[in-house]
């Protein structure tokens, strides 16, 4: 549902009517595809407390007479003893029941006006008519008759119908017409389904020829492969997923005119269908636009000047259909055509489609136009066009080196099982050395990307003892790697991150000058040493990554290191601006190796800055991501997330899935993460003794350079403050050893904040409202909030309640607003404590909801559905339903539309 802002606001006054006790009827107009049945369903979704009855129409029914009136009496026919006896006689007779004379078509469409209103009068009714070009005609005008005649009845009727077919007799109801989505809304949805990407100009020639059809760009964005909508051109003969509509085309296609069809091989040819290209190379053919009538007849094409698909899954069924020779002479006109001002990368496709056999040059020209697309961030174009060129060219080397530069385009786009197959290639012949260090290097790196895990530490090392003589750049980058595969492994790694600086630091390899390499050297000092100069030193290295650095496009999973080390050092505004970057930088570049981690990175950002929705956004998108590449990224997105929000169940089913494949991976990180989660979960339910237990397998697997590590001290320490006879004084040292060196008022105020945990009583205080003023001058939302709520506690049990109750009402109304659920319910049970019943009030009182009714009351007052809400909150759409049934008691309201002007405060 992308804008279509009007259709809803007419789709929801018609609810309201009926809801109201007053009658609605309305014809959705549209043809198909168009989104007619989308905004059905919405209409359906919005009729909570209505009963619905559907009739679809079938088109092998439409010479049964009565078969969709059927459809829509059948759930009523208990109603029927309560009609007059013609009435109900007229509806048993058309419906089988009872023998006799035909009926009048009067008492039928008025035995259905009865029988609708006599349920109405209990609950509202809504008949939803879908494809009603299909309804039978003897329906059709019973149908017709009713809707015509609703009046004073709680009824609703819509009717769909597809634009262009004959008119099924629904005259007089008002229409609303649905046409394509808007250019804006059209390319969003096109860019939502393409995963990677997109050419602007490949996009713009889809949304044309699908004139903002939803249904023909779903089936575009699917039938296409992403070669093709990153670049716009066809690059194979075969679909990358096969469609029965493209084979549709394809069979129509066949029967055209010879010249018919090259002519429609030139337009398919030339990608952002450029006119004056395509009647140019058509001359050179001797063919002209006229051609183009037999396609238009056959409703392949649409009458214009110029050559124009009437789908764009035409244009691939045309290219796919056509013979080497006439594809080879199409792309041959096409470049003889070329404009001076052409794309170089485009005219070089041309060059090389139009060879038969091998030609160098043209080999060497696409090779080059690859080169510059990769530079680009064109991952999966540029491998299409690299591997065009390895069909042109005959010499092994470039054979070789071309192979290898598939593979690393492949793995960007997180193909790795192609990429992995172009290595082999790439590894037959006499490779020079440096293309053997080369090849090492991509292999390890997808060894790394596909399992992300500590795994491939020791391949990514080999490879870089292979490039130490070869060239110090690649020997830098191939270490920086490897301690990416260690950090991701922790000690479960066989090559762990200690051993990784070591070998980094023994290497004799100078740390050069690029910010990168110079973090790498400062992280591996921390790591070997542990001391507070060289954590020191690495807060300065950190700091060309505040902003733009160079060469940081081109080597885009630099920026992952720059957010280890800003979390390392508390700093959460670099953090935050690299994180950012990481993930800019990552999807321009479609780089689907990178973009997990980068996703991964900002969405913790986004959860300590109290941002769930756009956090719960980047999990999902983790997941279509692991899906679509088969990489093995755990999903510490959604342990965060699920722990945040009280989801225990939810969050110990990512537990297990993570310890189920740990080992396998040796990814110590994403179980380290794990175990976080359910410490911070638990300490959210006040189930201490269990979360200082999950905090310490946590602290177990990590290093001092990651902040799963510390994260997981401060969890300990508050979990051991609630325990008798637990001492932390031991990790409230490590605490201080990890925060101290640095300038950070993050990590001073959460050494504040657990020091108070841990502190007499006399002195507490003072570090609690330390901790607070530190707290509140970051982006830390969430660790403001936390610190306010022990404060709170703190209070309580010093039994100033008076100050108590103001601290963990704040402390509570933080957590609502940021969505953890779990420490919401953890102040409201501490508020209940110093004597206020069901929450906090606003100053004018209010309706005290649970914090769950709360939340589900906030967003269908903002105007989502029950399933959107149920998909919101992780939660069923029935139980959406009963909440919001408990929410209306409570306030004494019966619409939702009432939701978002009543002053309800929790």
């Amino acid at each position: 549902m992308l804008n279509r802002r009007s259709e809803r606001a007419r789709l929801d006054d018609f609810v309201k009517r009926i809801g109201e006790g007053h009658s609605s009827t309305l014809l959705l107009d549209g043809g198909a595809g168009v989104g007619k049945t989308t905004l059905l369903d919405y209409l359906v979704q919005q009729s909570e407390g209505i009963r619905i009855l559907n009739v679809t129409g079938i088109q092998s029914e439409v010479e049964l007479a009565y078969a969709a009136l059927h459809q829509l009496c059948r759930p009523l026919m208990a109603g029927l003893e309560s009609l007059p006896a013609p009435q109900r006689e007229a509806l048993e007779t058309t419906f089988g029941l009872r023998v006799g004379p035909y009926p009048n078509k009067f008492y039928i469409g008025l035995a259905t006006l009865s029988l609708l209103s006599e349920y109405s009068t209990d609950e509202p009714l809504l008949c939803v008519i879908d494809d009603a070009q299909w309804l039978d005609q003897a329906s059709a005008e019973v149908l017709g008759f009713v809707a015509r005649r609703l009046e004073a009845e709680a009824i609703g009727m819509v009717f769909a119908v597809r634009t262009g077919t004959k008119d099924p007799g629904l005259g007089g109801i008002p229409r609303l017409l649905v046409t394509g989505l808007e250019k804006p809304y059209a390319e969003r949805l096109f860019s939502s389904l393409a995963l990677g990407p997109v050419d602007p100009d490949a996009m713009a020639r889809v949304i044309n020829e699908a004139n903002g059809n939803p249904l023909v760009i779903v089936e575009s964005a699917r039938a296409l492969s992403r070669a093709e909508i990153a670049t716009g051109l066809i690059i194979s003969t075969l679909p990358a997923r096969p469609s029965e509509l493209e084979e549709q085309f394809r069979r129509r296609v066949v029967l055209l005119p010879e010249t018919t069809q090259q002519l429609l091989v030139i337009a398919a040819a030339e990608p952002f269908a450029n006119p004056r290209v395509v009647e140019a190379a058509a001359g050179v053919l001797g063919i002209s636009l006229q051609a183009a009538e037999p396609a238009i007849d056959a409703g392949l094409c649409v009458s214009g000047p110029s050559v124009q698909f009437r789908h764009p899954l035409v244009r691939s069924a045309v290219y796919r259909t056509a013979s080497p020779s006439s594809v080879r002479s199409a792309h041959a006109a096409l470049a003889a055509v070329s404009p001076d001002d052409s794309d170089p990368d485009l005219l070089a496709w041309h060059h090389a489609r139009a060879q038969e056999g091998t030609d160098e040059d043209a080999a060497a020209e696409l090779a080059a136009a690859a080169g510059r697309v990769l530079a680009r961030g064109g991952a999966t174009a540029a491998a299409a066009l690299y591997r065009q060129a390895l069909q042109v060219t005959a010499n092994r080397v470039k054979k070789a080196e071309w192979s290898l530069r598939i593979a690393q385009a492949e793995l960007a786009a997180g193909e790795y099982d192609l990429a992995l197959d172009d290595l082999k290639v790439a590894t037959t012949g006499n490779n020079s050395p440096t293309l053997r260090a080369e090849l090492a290097l991509t292999k390890a790196r997808v060894a790394f990307a596909r399992e992300r895990g500590g795994a491939a530490v020791g391949l990514l090392l080999n490879a870089a003892d292979e490039l130490v003589p070869i060239g110090l750049d690649g020997a830098r980058e191939a270490f920086l790697e490897a301690f990416s595969a260690a950090m991701f492994g922790a000690s479960l790694a066989d090559t762990d991150v200690r051993k990784v600086a070591d070998r980094w630091l023994s290497s004799g390899v100078p740390a050069g000058d690029r910010p990168a390499h110079l973090l790498l050297d400062a992280m591996a000092r921390v790591i070997a040493h542990t001391d507070p100069s060289s954590m020191r030193n690495m807060q300065d290295a950190l700091v060309p990554f505040r902003h733009e650095i160079a060469d940081e496009r081109t080597h885009v999973h630099w920026m992952w290191h720059g957010t280890i080390a800003a979390l390392a050092a508390w700093d959460f505004e670099t953090w935050d601006a690299v994180s950012h970057r990481h993930l800019v930088l990552a999807r321009a570049a479609g780089d689907y190796s990178e973009l997990p981690i980068a996703l991964t990175a900002r969405a913790y950002t986004h959860l300590f800055r109290g941002n769930m929705s756009t956090a719960i956004d980047a999990s999902r998108e983790m997941a279509v991501i692991r899906s679509a590449t088969d990489g093995a990224m755990n999903p510490s997105v959604a342990v965060g997330t699920a722990a945040l929000q009280g989801r225990v169940e939810d969050l110990d089913s990512l537990v297990r899935l993570i310890e189920a494949d740990a080992s396998e991976r040796s990814d110590g990180s994403g179980l380290a993460n794990a175990y976080w989660g359910e410490a911070i979960l638990n300490n959210s339910m006040g189930r201490y003794e269990v979360a200082r237990d999950w905090a310490t397998r946590s602290g177990a697997l990590h290093n001092p350079l990651h902040s799963i590590t510390n994260w997981a001290l401060v969890e300990s320490i508050e979990a051991a403050s609630r325990l008798n006879g637990v001492d932390a004084t031991p990790e409230l040292s490590r605490l201080e050893a990890a925060t101290s060196p640095y300038d950070s008022a993050w990590g001073s105020g959460l050494y504040e904040r657990s020091k108070a945990l841990l502190s007499a009583e006399n002195d507490a205080e003072a570090h609690y409202l330390e901790a607070l003023r530190l707290l509140e001058s970051t982006p830390s939302r969430l660790d403001f909030a936390r610190a306010t709520l022990v404060y709170g506690e703190w209070l309580r049990r010093q039994k100033r309640l008076s100050d108590a109750r103001i601290e963990l009402s704040r402390a509570q109304q933080l957590f609502e607003a940021i969505g953890a659920a779990a420490f919401a319910d953890r102040a409201t049970r501490e508020l209940q404590a110093t004597g206020v019943r069901g929450g906090p009030r606003g100053e004018g009182g209010g309706i005290a909801l649970t914090s769950q009714e709360s939340q589900i009351a906030q967003l269908a007052g903002q105007g989502l559905t029950n399933s959107e809400i149920a998909t919101r909150m992780f939660l069923s759409p029935r139980t959406v339903a009963y909440h919001l049934g408990n929410v209306f008691n409570k306030l004494q309201i019966s619409s939702r539309h009432q939701l978002p002007q009543l002053p309800v405060t929790t």
